[in-house]
């Protein structure tokens, strides 16, 4: 406690009283020292661990990019053999291939321009209807006698058609109006009415069309067309940007990048050797080198972890059985001191003799036995094995295929209800099939119903839902063409390692043991009746490698609820209690000041009463009369 702005210390006494109770207050201070150096200690280990959980999630971050199988089929380099006609990045997970086409054809937009010139923007169009059609639909734009040449280029660009306008010089006091279609392809092409007599006829500057590729020569090319200059779904996992046309083939090489892949983990060593590092100097001992020990000296948790991460690098993947099943098989390996140390030659090595065995060992991956089984996710290690898949129900789409079609004789009106939404159709009278499966899907569309849809089949029309399952059901209710009815489709059914499985659509997903394993079935309905009710797939296979396995240890160490939040929650409680126990000697400190200061000013008044009487004494004494 600071001294009071006033007091009365050794007025009387001639006592330096402030010192006195300062001296007395630093020893009844020593309790309140030692705790708050306690909770500087408790702080000190909770930094610590924060520390340490900064440098895991940094791992963790590095163990993201290999812990998978899908990761490592993204390690690929695309090259195009003539890179000034062709563009090539890889965008997915393509397969090693190489394939040679042609560009016979650049897509180009469509471009109509004006007949007539005119002067300038600002000479008048006069009044009329200007009409542009595209994609089926005309787009009409009504002018008067003050429309300019700019205005009527503004309001062109104002309909949002997908063409855009503008005034171009042809030459000095010469103008046209240009149009362009926003998109490339033959869908881009569009049709002029001019209506206003200014421009004259429209005529087509570059027709829309689409890129043309060939593949191969003679007789049994191939003429691949898209809409674009990007293409990317002609090479799976890769998109082409084509810029110039060529007279001779062009070649695109996917092969594995061994350089990626080997950067990726390089960078996870070095990510656990600062992460063991950190570990290190927090739980180093006095001993060990350091002038001080470590915040986490005595922390057998910590320590402990330090040992856990060390196994989990040095560890053998169960189930394989190539040269490739351990961190020290391509070059990972602890040194004395406790690192981890990386031979990069080794590392490449082995990456280019079986990049997909090296894969194995870190990744999580999945065989099966069956193509019409996929695994599509396993979420943790508990789910490594063998896993036997008895289909007994395969997924099914909700449809319908109505009786053979007859144009109605009346309008007719129905309704198709999907969920929550409802589709009203409207058919006109003798309207033949096309146009009343055009009229099902347009009213479909309107209603936001994205995943059903009318096709014809023969003589009939048929409303399938693109979804598997019972998340496809569609209600048709009034119709004339006997689509009438509620239809469903079939989630799958069966059993995986011997449990009864819970399906959704194609996805088959484990239960009990097995939960977080889910599986994609391609089998059909008529497949399962073929095999009597219960057809077997043969089995799923899932292993972790070192990365996945890592990846899960290190998630329970700094994930929710993990040793690290156990660990910090230890030493939050402890750091409270201190604080507590702090504010407790505060306030005793400040009663025991003001009882010492109260003590001494009683003192001095004391005293000071003493004085006053003594000199009244002496006053007294000195009055009476001196014997004779």
């Amino acid at each position: 406690m600071a001294s009071p702005l006033f007091n009365i210390g050794g007025i009387a006494s001639g006592l330096d009283t402030n010192s006195i109770v300062s001296q007395l207050m630093q020893i009844e201070r020593i309790p309140l020292g030692q705790v708050q150096q306690r909770k500087t200690t408790f702080q000190q280990r909770n930094d610590a661990w924060s520390q340490i959980s900064t440098r895991l999630s940094a791992l963790r971050d590095k163990l993201k990019a290999i812990d998978e199988g899908s990761d490592w089929k993204s390690f690929a380099k695309a090259t195009s053999s003539n890179e000034s006609a062709l563009g090539v990045s890889i965008t997915g997970s393509p397969a090693d291939q190489t394939v040679s086409f042609q560009i016979s054809r650049l897509a180009t937009a469509h471009q109509m321009a004006s007949g007539t010139n005119l002067t300038a923007s600002s000479d008048l169009v006069g009044a009329g209807t200007f009409s542009i059609t595209i994609g089926g639909t005309q787009h009409d734009i009504v002018t008067d006698a003050s429309t300019s040449l700019a205005d009527l280029a503004s309001q062109i660009n104002g309909l949002d058609a997908g063409v855009n306008a503008a005034v171009v010089t042809v030459d000095t006091g010469s103008v046209k109006l240009m149009l362009t279609s926003e998109e490339t392809g033959d869908a881009s092409q569009f049709t002029v009415t001019n209506g206003l007599g200014t421009m004259g006829t429209f005529g087509t500057v570059e027709e829309g069309l689409d890129a043309q590729l060939t593949l191969g020569s003679g007789a049994g090319a191939i003429t691949v067309e898209r809409s674009s200059n990007v293409v990317d779904d002609l090479i799976e996992g890769v998109t082409l940007t084509l810029t110039a046309t060529t007279t001779s083939p062009v070649t695109v090489a996917v092969n594995t990048d061994v350089d990626t892949a080997a950067t990726k983990i390089e960078e996870f060593v070095t990510e656990l050797n600062s992460a063991l590092s950190t570990i290190s100097s927090k739980t180093r001992t006095a001993s060990e080198g350091g002038a001080n020990a470590g915040p986490l000296s005595a922390d057998s948790t910590a320590r402990g972890l330090k040992l856990s991460l060390r196994s989990a690098i040095s560890g053998v993947v169960a189930g394989l059985s190539g040269t490739y099943r351990t961190a020290s098989s391509v070059g990972i390996s602890l040194t004395r001191d406790g690192a981890v140390e990386l031979d990069s030659t080794k590392l490449r090595e082995a990456l280019e003799a079986d990049f997909d065995g090296v894969m194995q060992l870190f990744s999580r991956n999945f065989e099966t036995s069956d193509s019409r089984v996929s695994v599509t996710r396993a979420s943790s290690s508990d789910l490594d094995g063998t896993h036997a898949v008895v289909l007994t129900q395969a997924a099914s789409r909700a449809s319908i295929t109505g009786g053979a079609y007859s144009a109605p004789v009346a309008d007719a009106s129905f309704d198709i209800v999907s969920g929550s939404k409802t589709a009203t159709v409207n058919i006109t009278a003798g309207s033949d099939i096309s146009t009343t499966v055009q009229a099902i899907n347009t009213a479909l569309s309107n209603a936001g119903i994205t995943a059903l849809t009318a096709t014809v089949d023969g003589g009939t029309i048929t409303l399938a839902d693109s979804r598997y399952g019972t998340s496809g059901n569609f209600t048709v209710t009034g119709d004339p063409f006997g689509l009438s009815g509620t239809h469903s489709g079939t989630d799958v059914a069966g059993t995986i390692g011997g449990i009864a499985a819970s399906g959704t659509g194609r996805s088959l997903s484990g239960t009990g043991t097995l939960d977080g394993l889910i599986l994609a079935i391609t089998a059909t309905p008529g497949q399962v009746t073929a095999g009597g009710g219960s057809l077997d797939l043969g089995t799923a296979t899932v292993r972790s490698g070192l990365a996945a396995t890592f990846d899960e240890f290190i998630d329970s160490v700094i994930g929710s609820g993990g040793l690290i939040d156990r660990a910090t929650d230890r030493w939050d409680a402890q750091i409270k209690l201190a604080e507590d126990r702090m504010d407790q000697l505060e306030e005793r400190l400040e009663r025991r000041e003001a009882a010492l200061r109260r003590q001494f000013t009683a003192l001095e008044s004391a005293m000071g009463r003493m004085q006053s009487l003594a000199g009244q004494l002496a006053s007294g004494l000195q009055s009476l009369p001196r014997p004779q």
